[in-house]
């Protein structure tokens, strides 16, 4: 009976991400343009099993209505680019295939044709609705009520009526809803959605605080000095907007070729017509010319690798985006949460009196068991990590910006920062003191602990890397990438030492997000084709300035992995280098497709023009010349990544 409930408890996380996805996409999975391309699946897929059961008439008929029902939108898109635009794209081409194929009777393959495209249609129309809906997921990082204190009164206000120099109260838990400046109190800030630190920043009077951060232990007034759409964070959801509208289109391979072979083909048939005053051959010639095979070149290829990145947990939202990896030469990081795991580890413990390193963990860990800080929290799982049994703290009290005291075993224990100590009148050694200062030099965290007055030893922690990442920024160079760059909002000291130890030259630190988006843009200017790989809510602009945003899933904010082209469903920094593999072998494959189907459609056009072949034969060329290149795209589909290793714990 176990294994028969088995299923439908793993299910059920299946069917609550469905649910979850119809209900967010609702309007888009009921506009128009979905309606169409379901539809035109729908009919198609009827029309070739009428066509196995044998009812050929009724098969011809329902891909005819495929086609048209598909096919009517795309070629009104296409006549509006040509005639409004002076664009030859794919989708003339398309149409053109779709309009002879009907005359000549090949429904099905005009159906075929307009399948493909309006699936593409849809992926790149769903990736847009798919960042709208996290740039209003964002939005909801801000609270909706605050409470301002006005006079000696204080008031619960909705956002919209606080007014620049309101003072608003933040306690601890709380987000914040303005930029401001604190003018008294303290606490402990989480600030990754905006600057990407991995530790939280204790905030004290005369310091900035952004909108959409959170306020984790402590209390504290800020004066509003912006509001709205004019906060960080709201700029943040601008300039996604603005990077999404300013992307350069992509120039698709078909798109490339049809400009050269539609006036190409109307240039022969017209041709052939004056030279030979037989309208037939003019027909054959725009028969065997018809572009199916050039049209579905590109989509199948594309169509076989995302199924192939899907199975090595990737992610990938629509055909260019598989294109243009296989282009990129420059690859920026972003450091917190993407090269490195993006929450402290306590990686030393240094003894500066009678206390071993052991027990100076447990009584710490005894300490922050009643924290919520992250340093706290990463103090005790070190502990319970080294199976340390736990001591019991009396009076513990949290100090808001400055750390925790508290009595074990008759011992006051103090944990904090050094101005705590200093002010507890616990005096520091020189040693102390520089051994302090050197590693808060190279970007760790130092926590100093005290206990009946004296200092005891010093707690070190720092954002620990992901595994393989070095081999990754490797991987990356060998493969061609001419620069790998790391950008972020941490300070300079923790970002050299990141990139130091990954072999990255090329360092940008203590960056904020239109800082980022500028890098990206700058790189562009150097005429680089440009990944950018984050997991941050401040990393958004970047990701949709990048030629190719690649995003975290698993730790990723939404905002992230929506506007990305391409998802780590796994985390899995590994797999980059085989998605650059991946797609340039796409691009091998679409390349060998062309080829073909341009070899095919000259000899044809030979055959046609001098009489040889009729519009029956013609067609038949047309439609066996389909088959290889169907045949050499699935070959994507069991690609085997040669230079890929496994992710730790996966397979």
């Amino acid at each position: 009976m176990e294994n028969a409930t088995l299923p439908a408890m793993e299910c059920t996380p299946c069917r609550s991400e469905s649910t979850r996805f119809l209900v967010r996409y609702r309007s888009f999975l009921l506009s128009k343009e979905t309606i169409l391309a379901f539809l035109n699946g729908l009919l198609l897929l009827a029309g070739f099993i009428a066509f196995l059961s044998g009812a050929i008439s009724i098969s011809r008929w329902l891909y005819l209505a495929s086609a048209l029902i598909g096919g009517i939108p795309l070629f009104l898109l296409a006549a509006r680019g040509l005639f409004l635009r002076h664009d030859i794209t794919a989708g003339v081409m398309a149409s053109v295939a779709m309009i002879a194929a009907i005359l000549v009777g090949e429904y099905s393959a005009a159906a075929l044709v307009v399948f493909m495209f309006s699936v593409g249609d849809w992926l790149e129309n769903l990736t847009v609705a798919r960042v709208n809906h996290a740039l209003r997921d964002l939005a909801k990082l801000i609270p909706s009520t605050v409470t301002v204190r006005r006079g000696a009164r204080e008031e619960i206000l909705p956002i919209e009526q606080v007014i620049l120099q309101d003072l608003v109260l933040v306690r601890s838990g709380e987000r914040i809803a303005v930029d401001g400046r604190i003018t008294s109190g303290s606490g402990s800030v989480n600030q990754a959605p905006i600057t990407g630190e991995s530790m939280p920043v204790e905030k004290q009077a005369g310091d900035e605080v952004f909108a959409g951060t959170l306020n984790m232990v402590g209390a504290f007034e800020i004066q509003v000095t912006r509001l709205g759409q004019n906060t960080t964070l709201g700029q943040i959801g601008k300039m996604v907007r603005d990077a999404q509208a300013g992307q350069a289109p992509v120039q698709r391979i078909a798109n490339q070729y049809a400009r050269l072979l539609v006036p190409i083909t109307f240039a022969i048939a017209i041709l052939v017509y004056f030279l030979t005053l037989d309208i037939l051959r003019s027909i054959t010639v725009l028969v065997v010319v018809c572009p199916c095979a050039l049209v579905l070149a590109t989509p199948t290829a594309v169509a076989a690798a995302i199924g192939n990145a899907a199975r090595r947990g990737l992610l990938v939202k629509s055909g260019a985006a598989i294109e243009q990896v296989g282009k990129i030469d420059a690859v920026a990081f972003d450091k917190t949460g993407t090269l490195t795991e993006g929450k402290p580890k306590v990686i030393e413990l240094l003894s500066l009196g009678e206390l071993k390193p052991k027990r100076i963990l447990t009584l710490a860990a005894a300490v922050e068991r009643y924290s919520e800080h992250p340093i706290g929290q990463a103090i005790v799982r070190a502990s319970q990590k080294r199976g340390m049994e736990p001591l019991t703290a009396t009076d513990p009290r949290i100090l808001p910006g400055y750390g925790m005291t508290a009595w074990i075993e008759g011992l006051e224990v103090i944990l904090g920062r050094r101005v705590l100590l200093e002010e507890r009148g616990i005096p520091w050694t020189t040693d102390a003191s520089q051994k302090a200062s050197a590693l808060e030099d190279q970007g760790f965290s130092v926590v100093p602990m005290a206990v009946d007055g004296r200092l005891e030893g010093l707690i070190v922690l720092a954002d620990t890397l992901r595994g393989g990442a070095r081999a990754v920024v490797q991987e990356l160079k060998r493969l061609g990438v001419a620069e790998v760059v790391l950008i972020t909002g941490d300070n300079a000291h923790a970002a050299s030492l990141v990139a130091d130890e990954l072999g990255i030259s090329r360092v940008f630190a203590e960056v904020l997000p239109q800082d980022k988006l500028c890098i990206v843009r700058q790189l562009q200017a150097e005429g680089r084709k440009v990944a950018f790989v984050g997991d941050g809510v401040n990393d958004g602009p970047a990701l949709a300035a990048a030629d190719v945003g690649i995003a975290m899933g698993v730790t990723g904010s939404d905002l992230a992995l929506e506007t990305a082209n391409v998802g780590l469903l796994d985390d899995a920094l590994e797999r980059i280098p085989g998605i650059v593999r991946l797609s340039r072998q796409t691009l091998q494959v679409i390349r060998q497709n062309v080829v073909f189907s341009m070899s095919v459609n000259v000899l044809a056009v030979f055959l046609g023009g001098f009489g040889l072949i009729g519009p029956v034969a013609g067609a038949l060329v047309h439609e066996l010349s389909v088959l290889p290149i169907l045949a050499n795209a699935a070959r994507l589909i069991g690609y085997h990544d040669a230079g890929a290793k496994s992710a730790p714990g996966k397979r």
